[in-house]
């Protein structure tokens, strides 16, 4: 055919197709023939690439005995100094067992949200399957058309990706595209297609939408943002209180602790200088309770306001609290803590969680040594306070009403939990107990800890 769409010669099977004789068809327009429309010629004709090149595509054509399905390749050659267009019509292939390509060609086509196209060296586009036709933005009438022509503003990193597999003939696989495709986003898969070794002829472009994924990740990303300035902005508000109260404590009540400390004393002086011991020894008694309530309370001084937490972090602040638990049971101690510093936040609840597992070592465990342990691992601190003490029944410590008193953790398990981690106790009778915990690292402080 010429460029005009004149035919030029034809075979005796393509008269055979169009159930025309010879002489009605050369020399006329290709459109008479019936299975092409003049306006699809004309679209076809100015699309074609430089002579030399062509391509093909399936395309369903009406014909006397109906449509039918059709292998079309198109060629722009040179004869006599005259370009004209080979045009090879052929029946699609029939389907003759699982392993036939036809049955690929036809998945690929029904793939559901996978779409595919096919694009030569000069950005055209060869194939489409059904799933980019419903997209609508590219449908089989633009095959033969440059993808910066059907898209004007097709997304530029695209394009890119489509030229560099064409220059290194490697495939990328899940690029993500933003934006393209009516405010759509993409994983994009673009691999070469070749006929002969060592030249890429045609670049595929496998892509699926993941618009809504994204949005929900967006939106649990948004989630765990709130909630992690809310559990910040209840952690800060307990801390405000405890200070408060530790302030009260220092300012009040240790102070008259102190006053009565060395009323007693003089009490006591007083009592043996006129010979009354029994007086002398009962003060002296009384005395003795009275300084072991004032270190206790200097003590929740410390748990309610731990400077040294603020100053230095975590590392220096459990030794402290492990050493003087020890003191008080009678046990030895053994700390592991990594010596970085953390958000404010993730280091008061680890500080506050493993003071409750100590507190609870006091009150019930009666150990001879125990163990806090903290280590960092795949942005994790993850915890562990392990005594050898008396341990408990789980089980039933649970069923019972006062339960969350003689457990002392549930309120810290519900901060833990609140923050993205988790709480596990494991105990025995006269086999101690282990309380893990792990939460997500957060962010970090810029200093580290001495």
């Amino acid at each position: 055919m010429r460029l005009d769409g004149t035919v030029v010669q034809v075979n005796d099977a393509y008269c055979a197709l169009v159930a025309l004789p010879r002489d009605e068809v050369v020399g006329h327009p290709v459109s008479l023939s019936g299975i092409v429309a003049e306006e699809r010629v004309r679209w076809v004709y100015d699309r074609l690439p430089p002579a030399g090149r062509g391509y093909r595509y399936v395309r369903e054509l009406p014909t006397p005995d109906g449509p039918r399905r059709f292998d079309v390749e198109l060629h722009r050659i040179d004869i006599a100094g005259e370009e004209v267009v080979l045009a090879e019509v052929s029946p699609a292939a029939e389907l003759s067992s699982p392993s036939d390509a036809g049955v690929l060609g036809m998945v690929l086509d029904r793939a559901p949200g996978v779409g595919i196209a096919v694009y030569d060296r000069d950005l055209r586009i060869v194939r489409v399957n059904t799933q980019v036709e419903q997209i609508g933005l590219i449908t089989p009438a633009h095959i033969g058309m440059r993808i910066v022509d059907v898209v004007p503003d097709a997304n530029p990193l695209v394009l890119e990706e489509i030229r560099r597999v064409f220059e290194t003939g490697e495939a990328r696989v899940n690029v993500e595209v933003t934006g393209a495709l009516r405010d759509r986003s993409y994983l994009l898969t673009l691999f070469p297609i070749s006929e002969r070794a060592g030249e890429v002829e045609w670049v595929a472009s496998i892509y699926s939408d993941v618009t809504e994924r994204l949005r929900a990740e967006h939106a649990l990303a948004e989630s765990e943002r709130h909630r992690r300035e809310i559990l910040a902005n209840l952690l800060r508000s307990e801390e405000d209180e405890r200070s408060r109260i530790a302030t009260e404590l220092h300012d009040d009540t240790v102070q008259v602790m102190t006053a009565a400390l060395v009323a007693m004393d003089r009490v006591a002086i007083a009592a043996r200088r006129e010979g009354n011991e029994r007086l002398a020894e009962s003060t002296t008694r009384a005395r003795k309770t009275l300084a072991e309530a004032t270190d206790r309370t200097r003590r929740l001084m410390f748990e309610l306001r731990p400077a040294l937490l603020h100053e230095r972090g975590l590392a220096p602040a459990l030794r402290v609290l492990a050493e003087q638990t020890a003191r008080e049971v009678g046990a030895t101690a053994r700390v592991r803590c990594p010596g970085a510093r953390y958000d404010p936040a993730v280091e008061s609840l680890v500080y506050r969680t493993v003071g409750e597992a100590l507190a609870n070592i006091r009150r019930h465990a009666r150990p001879t040594r125990f163990a806090v342990a903290i280590a960092e691992a795949d942005g994790r601190l993850t915890g562990g306070v392990r005594d050898d003490g008396c341990g408990f029944d789980i089980d039933e410590v649970r069923a019972r009403p006062d339960a969350a008193l003689h457990m002392g953790l549930g309120a810290l398990t519900e901060r833990i939990r609140a923050a993205g981690g988790d709480v596990s106790i494991t105990s025995h009778p006269n086999g101690g107990t282990q309380v893990r915990f792990w939460l997500p690292v957060g962010g970090r402080r810029p200093q580290t800890a001495a």
